[in-house]
């Protein structure tokens, strides 16, 4: 079912008279213009894919991706030509790998997790300071106090008090304003020193993030005692004719409702830190699944982001988007998605989510064209938190030069985590950048122990087949790099993954002939291609062409230029976005004057193959 929502990466699975072997997978990501001009380079652990990216204020920090979406960006919409070098390992090895590189991932998260903590601790003094203080709870902001609620929460209130007694979210309550009462308290002690960069930061909330746990955890129990209604214009509900709700598609939501109802129950009695968030994600859904079998028309969520991208219509088109397009792949996966729901009556979580998201994103096209409003855009997770701001109920006020002092406190603390993070990470083009600190922590994988450098290459001969040193030679060169893992690691195969428009063009070709290619290969008469506002602007594409490439760079040269020049009457109009294009479409036409190819064209949007 999951696999089906969301699409999952199928890799193939390789048997022998031996035992199972596992890949560790190099991906080389060809050039193209814009970020990772020099190409890029990848681990991918089966689902997950790691890669180090530059992230400002000039720093490397490392990226976790799912794996289908890694290579959906890459290949299709940034238009790159991918080379996965399959390295056969051992599952011990592989384990390995996945558990180092994990672990460096969350590391790294909880360090700069303490950056956004201490801004967050020093915004909510400086409200204490000046009034009350006031925190952001996510998932608050779809409920509102209302009526009592409809059947699905009165019947979570009597599961919850035949499993745990009448009185129990009354005391559960009491204790939740106990614990805001108590954080003015907390302000008697100094800011905690900070850890050491590379090792996990001490456990424990900041003050801001305690104050948020709790103040979603009373305004959650109140959810469940006294009943709420979702915040209008905070869901979206999806049309009969895109999301008919037939008997079999009822019982599976049915099923779904009875599951979350199962869930509040569970989450009444939890003491995990995040219960408050937990709970009101899974009454908000509750309540959005009761409006759907009640009015036969799904209704969900609206799992925007707060500060999405927004892109007029006239943008979209622009960028080289069909918002034709982009609906009726939407409408499709939506129809997939129920066809699904008609046979599959335990949906998770997770699928539920995915569905969720799905309908949000289609919901949002329709909105757009109906209204000629901006349409959002978020690449990444669409997840449930929309915050609301509510006041922490702290009991006694705190003596005012103690709140100014910890305000101090956090400025410094800050300010030196902020040092030392971008020291730890920061970014070179030579001896620190996404292929060295790769090789580096593939290193720190397989080395026998930690303290002897020795044990690293011996590691790395054993489990991977040979030894690449991560500042060795030209091996910061992205293509350098995959023609050495080619000769040094155990690659079993190699896989090639053409960029979007060379698998178009390579379709085209096999049905229509030699005309295709011809066609194809200008950005005027392609029928792949729409003239995107983020590339720069050129006439030919080069990529796929070797003999005649000067010949055709040249003429992107001179197109670069002209347009350049046709530019500037239009900059007062355009804000120099025209003048710009053509300055770099000048730029990038100079490597293919010397049978160098690095721009390609991107796409704004492309359905996902759910099989590469």
């Amino acid at each position: 079912m999951a696999a089906s929502l969301l699409g999952s990466l199928l890799f193939v699975g390789f048997a022998g008279a031996a035992a199972p072997i596992r890949f560790a997978d190099f991906i080389y990501v060809d050039a193209n213009e814009g970020s990772g001009s020099g190409g890029h380079v990848a681990l991918r652990l089966e689902d997950r894919t790691y890669h180090f990216g530059y992230h400002e204020p000039g720093v490397l920090r490392l990226d976790r991706d799912d794996s289908e979406r890694f290579v959906h960006v890459y290949s299709s919409l940034e238009n790159r030509n991918l080379q996965i070098l399959r390295v056969a390992v051992s599952d011990a090895a592989f384990a390995r790998l996945r558990s180092s590189f994990n672990a460096r991932y969350l590391a790294e998260a909880e360090e700069y997790g303490v950056l956004d903590a201490l801004a967050a601790d020093r915004a909510f003094l400086e409200g204490w300071s000046a009034g009350w203080p006031a925190v952001e709870v996510r998932a608050a902001g779809y409920l509102e106090r209302g009526p009592p609620g409809g059947a699905a929460l009165a019947r979570v209130r009597r599961r919850v008090a035949e499993r745990y007694g009448a009185n129990h979210l009354d005391a559960r309550l009491a204790g939740a304003a106990a614990s805001e009462g108590a954080l003015a308290g907390r302000l008697e002690s100094p800011v905690p020193d900070l850890a050491p960069v590379g090792r996990h930061p001490a456990s424990g909330y900041g003050l801001a993030q305690t104050a948020a746990e709790a103040a979603s955890l009373r305004l959650a129990l109140s959810v469940l005692r006294d009943g709420a209604r979702l915040r209008s214009g905070t869901t979206a509900t999806i049309e009969a004719s895109a999301f008919p709700i037939d008997e079999a598609t009822r019982k599976t939501l049915r099923a779904l409702s009875g599951r979350f109802e199962g869930d509040l129950v569970a989450l009444a009695g939890s003491s995990r830190a995040d219960v408050g968030f937990a709970m009101l994600v899974a009454a908000a859904r509750l309540l959005a699944l009761e409006r759907t079998l009640g009015t036969g028309r799904l209704v969900v969520l609206d799992v925007f982001p707060p500060d999405p991208i927004r892109l007029a219509l006239g943008e979209i088109d622009a960028r080289g988007g069909r918002v034709d397009d982009l609906e009726d792949e939407l409408r499709g996966e939506l129809r997939r998605v129920r066809d699904v729901l008609q046979i599959e009556t335990d949906l998770r979580e997770s699928d539920y989510a995915a569905l969720e998201a799905l309908a949000v994103r289609f919901h949002e096209v329709q909105r757009s064209r109906a209204t000629g409003a901006d349409l959002r855009v978020h690449r990444g997770r669409l997840l449930p938190v929309r915050s609301a701001r509510v006041r922490v109920e702290t009991g006694l006020r705190p003596e005012e030069e103690v709140v100014r002092q910890r305000i101090a406190e956090l400025r410094d603390r800050r300010a030196e985590q902020s040092a030392r993070l971008d020291d730890a990470h920061h970014y070179n083009l030579i001896g620190h950048n996404c292929v060295s600190e790769l090789f580096a922590q593939v290193e720190r994988a397989v080395a026998d122990s930690a303290d002897d450098a020795s044990s690293a290459e011996s590691g790395s001969r054993t489990r991977l087949g040979g030894h690449i040193p991560p500042s060795r030679g030209l091996e910061f060169i992205p293509f350098v790099a995959a023609r050495s893992v080619g000769e040094s690691y155990r690659v079993d195969r190699v896989v090639e993954v053409p960029s979007h428009r060379r698998r178009r063009v390579e379709e085209m070709t096999a049905r229509e002939g030699p005309a295709a290619p011809l066609r194809e290969s200008n950005v005027w008469t392609s029928t792949v291609y729409r003239r995107n506002s983020l590339d720069s602007a050129f006439l030919f594409f080069t990529d796929d062409v070797l003999v005649a490439r000067p010949l055709l760079g040249a003429a992107n040269l001179l197109y670069g230029l002209g347009a350049t020049v046709a530019g500037l009457p239009l900059a007062p109009f355009d804000h120099g976005r025209l003048v710009a294009a053509g300055l770099r479409g000048a730029f990038w036409s100079v490597p293919e004057l010397a049978f160098v190819n690095v721009r390609k064209g991107s796409f704004f949007f492309v359905p996902r193959d759910p099989g590469r």
